[in-house]
């Protein structure tokens, strides 16, 4: 199992590095991922932002400046604390993202489509398996088979 993770780590970055390499966009790669982080993660302090993607918080502060000023992200209150911030991807900030995805997945597309069919399927069938994988909350199958029924089990391909 611990190949499998390993392999997967190291495969899914290089696949992203190539897909940024062979992208036409102008987009620099800090600036997508923490895009990329806002939408998944949703409004963040700097230093959530900051620790979330391992940067310093005069990173992280200096990402969402440079986002800012192309209005991909917003600033609001905290409702928790007003003295602090939360940073949030902008509808601006949602498209720039969508494109640089697309033109990321135009970047790759002529190597997918030098796969055999049978081996897209299977691409696609590894991607569901994936998203199982990114389950939030994740779930843990039961250690006994005949343990209680009403105890959460992992989902399945069929239900997610």
């Amino acid at each position: 199992m611990d190949q499998l993770a390993i392999d997967l780590l190291v495969l899914s970055a290089r696949f992203a590095r190539l897909a940024s390499r062979e992208s036409t966009s102008t987009i620099p790669r800090a600036l997508w991922r923490t895009l990329a982080q806002l939408d998944e993660l949703g409004p963040l302090r700097v230093s959530e932002l900051a620790a979330a993607g391992h940067v310093s918080q005069p990173t992280a502060t200096s990402l969402l400046q440079r986002l800012g000023d192309r209005g991909w992200v917003e600033r609001r209150a905290d409702p928790d604390d007003a003295r602090a911030v939360r940073v949030r991807i902008s509808r601006s900030g949602r498209r720039a993202l969508a494109q640089n995805r697309q033109v990321a997945a135009e970047a790759v597309r002529g190597r997918l489509e030098r796969l055999a069919e049978a081996d897209r399927q299977a691409l696609a069938a590894g991607l569901a398996a994936l998203r199982l994988v990114l389950a939030d909350p994740p779930t843990e199958p039961p250690d006994d088979p005949s343990a209680d029924e009403t105890q959460q089990t992992a989902p399945t391909l069929e239900t997610v």
